[in-house]
């Protein structure tokens, strides 16, 4: 006996006492739980009470007879089993049986152990039938929740039955819905049609099939579906059925497509993003590959939006680029015929790539000139001012070209070709330029890689000296103050000045480390000197841009002296007019915390930067280093001595210290000297040397330097 019979509870409805006590006994010696009522009325009662798996049922009971009791059963929406007990055996009675919902009959009299099996086949059968049930629910539920529907094509009756799920992915149901397989395809799109219809002309020839397609759907809205269809053979092998699901993949699309806009487009502006525009450029490359053509890749710069970040903030930085984007976009959209942008990946139009850089290629470049007209062309559209927060931004862009075959034959070639040519024009500081790659750049880019990793080697392995250039006051014949230099001792190269690596520095983010080592090596010799009594002097050191915008530089400039016990008036600090310009504001708070510690400030360089006048009072600068471009030609016959004149009245006026640097010839001394400039700094007096050499200098005095003031005397 199985768990369900073991379990199962029987009802026995007779009116004969007799029947229905015999049966009963019969039912529990069998190991069932039974229960029993003498009429219909009485049974459809206990039934509600006792919840029998099985009802027996006598047929000609008083009241409503076993007939009408099933019938009513059946209405409620009763689906156990119910066996008729009858004495009649004509043929209407038992189609009256059936008709009334009975599962099956026994005659009576009742043969008892033929009653049990029946009982348990009875059962056994209903469970199956419950089984079933259970599994088309789970199916059809499933089949809902994955939003798939299934259908059958007869092709001998041409008939197309569909599941209620498959109606309700065209938004029908299936009374609503069109019979017949036109009434399919009408609800196909247009553009995909024919790719249906070869699909089920491909299984009617024993073709399996998968495909996508678009659905139009009675509410208007268009989904998208993923149907597979097999065809079902005779035994003669012709295909007499079609069997197939199709399944609403609308959601996977739209994520697929929003993945993809993810991976391929930027989100900022919604231009293509570089790995769309590298496979975009890779495609394009083997075209022109196979027609033997020429491509340009254009990478587009905007100058100096570290400003305006800086300066706006990032979100209306943000909100600059993506008005930009729009113009850069639209000047290089790689339309088609009918206006719209063209969705393939290999689509020839403007990318973002990073930060502030765009790039476009232009298929089937005809030349340089034609090129770089075009690219100019461009850039000046998109270069008119931008109006943004009530303010007016004046932005130009530079661009770096190379050209398909002669500078790489990939994209990533290309691509490093034209960073190549625009890195160029940065460190040149050129703006609202175009350049061309050269293989001298790629040169230099090695050089430049292995100088990298020679200044890490040199700064982990201490590498750097300083050097010491003397400033005289002519007058007075005497050094009465110094310049700390710092020089690169290489292990193979020898000895390298800074211009060969300071800028290098800055780009890799380090100057702060070498500007601190500079100012504690020399504030370190200070120290030294003194203790060995030598007589000391100020020593300028020099603060890079990023030195001087550091918020910790105070903090750090006074710990240092307090480290070495130098006096503040022992330490000037040189900064170069762009630096003291970048941000007017904090320049000014950071030159009175300098002054609160009792340092001196010196503009090095000064005229050939864009400082002013009212700048200048503002902030208090203590001495200007007048450019050795205007001191070479002092002496001459052209402007640069009413330069000089004009900047040491200056001065005077405003009560600042004055030092001229790079004084070679004794001539360009005595104009200097006689226009009321003193203290020079040059090859004239003395180089810049080691530190044992500068310390002699400051106890024993400097040859030549009181040449000056004998012929003053």
């Amino acid at each position: 006996m199985t768990e369900i019979e073991r379990s199962a509870r029987l009802l026995v409805v007779d009116d004969d006492d007799v029947t229905r006590m015999l049966a009963c006994a019969a039912l529990e010696e069998a190991g069932f739980q039974v229960a029993e009522a003498a009429d219909g009325e009485a049974g459809l009662t206990r039934f509600g009470e006792f919840h029998p798996d099985l009802i027996l049922l006598d047929v000609l009971m008083p009241g409503i007879d076993g007939f009408e009791t099933c019938r009513r059963l059946r209405q409620q929406g009763v689906r156990v089993p119910v066996i008729m007990l009858t004495g009649l055996e004509d043929t209407a009675s038992i189609e009256l049986a059936y008709d009334s919902g009975a599962t099956d009959f026994i005659p009576k009299p009742i043969n008892w152990t033929l009653l049990r099996h029946r009982v348990r086949y009875a059962l056994r059968a209903a469970d199956a039938v419950d089984s079933l049930l259970r599994s088309e629910r789970n199916l059809s539920a499933a089949q809902e929740i994955a939003r798939i529907g299934s259908w059958e094509w007869d092709l001998s009756t041409d008939r197309f039955h569909r599941s209620d799920n498959y109606c309700a992915l065209f938004g029908e149901d299936a009374t609503s819905f069109g019979k017949g397989l036109s009434a399919l395809i009408e609800r196909v799109h247009p553009g995909d049609r024919e790719r249906v219809c070869k699909s089920l002309d491909s299984v009617c020839d024993g073709q399996r099939y998968a495909l996508e397609y678009r659905i139009l759907r009675a509410d208007g809205q268009v989904c998208t579906a993923h149907e597979m269809a097999v065809p079902l053979s005779d035994a003669n092998g012709r295909v007499v059925q079609v069997q197939g699901t199709l399944q609403d993949i609308s959601d996977r699309v739209a994520a697929e497509q929003r993945i993809r806009q993810l991976a391929y487009f930027d989100d900022l502006t919604g231009l293509p993003n570089r790995v769309h525009f590298r496979e975009a450029l890779q495609s394009a490359l083997l075209r022109e590959q196979a027609r033997g053509g020429h491509c340009a890749v254009v990478l587009i710069n905007v100058d100096r939006f570290k400003r305006i970040n800086e300066t706006l903030g990032q979100d209306a930085a943000d909100r600059v680029l993506q008005v930009l984007a729009l113009r850069l976009g639209a000047g290089h959209a790689g339309t088609t015929e009918d206006g719209v942008a063209p969705d393939r990946l290999d689509a020839p139009r403007m990318a973002r790539i990073n930060a502030d850089n765009f790039a476009l290629f232009v298929e089937g470049a005809s030349g340089r000139a034609a090129v770089e007209a075009e690219v100019q062309s461009l850039l000046s559209r998109a270069g008119s001012a931008v109006h943004m927060d009530g303010q007016t931004l004046n932005v130009s862009f530079s661009a770096g070209l190379a050209f398909y075959p002669k500078h790489g034959d990939t994209a990533d070639t290309l691509l490093k070709s034209a960073e190549m040519a625009l890195g160029a024009l940065r460190r040149l500081g050129e703006h609202d330029a175009i350049q061309c790659y050269t293989e001298q750049m790629k040169v230099d880019a090695m050089s430049r890689l292995s100088m990298e990793s020679a200044l890490r080697e040199a700064i982990d392995k201490d590498q750097f000296v300083l050097v010491y250039q003397p400033k005289v006051d002519a007058d007075r014949g005497r050094i009465v103050g110094g310049e700390a230099l710092v020089r690169w001792h290489h292990p193979t190269e020898g000895v390298i000045g800074p211009v060969a690596f300071i800028p290098l520095l800055e780009e890799m983010g380090l100057i702060g480390h070498l500007g601190q080592w500079v100012l504690n090596q020399a504030c370190d010799d200070l120290s030294r000197w003194r203790a060995a009594g030598v007589p000391v002097v100020p020593i300028a050191v020099n603060l890079s841009a990023i030195q001087f915008g550091r918020q910790d530089l105070l903090d750090s400039i006074r710990d240092t002296l307090d480290a070495h016990e130098v006096g503040a008036d022992m330490i000037e600090l040189e900064v170069t007019e762009s630096a003291l310009m970048r941000d007017t504001h904090a320049t000014a708070e950071v030159l009175h915390g300098l002054h609160g510690l009792g340092l001196s400030l010196a503009v090095d360089d000064f005229g050939t930067g864009y400082s002013s006048l009212a700048y200048l009072k503002r902030f208090a600068v203590d001495t200007l280093k007048i450019d050795r471009s205007f001191v070479q030609d002092c002496d001459g016959g052209n402007h640069d001595p009413a330069i000089v004149r004009a900047i040491i009245a200056m001065a005077r006026s405003l009560g600042m210290g004055l030092v001229a640097e790079g004084v070679e010839t004794e001539a360009q001394a005595r104009v200097l000297q006689a226009h009321g400039c003193p203290v020079m700094q040059g090859y004239l007096f003395a180089r810049p040397m080691s530190e044992v050499d500068f310390r002699t200098a400051l106890r024993d005095g400097l040859p030549g330097a009181d040449r000056f003031r004998r012929a003053a005397e």
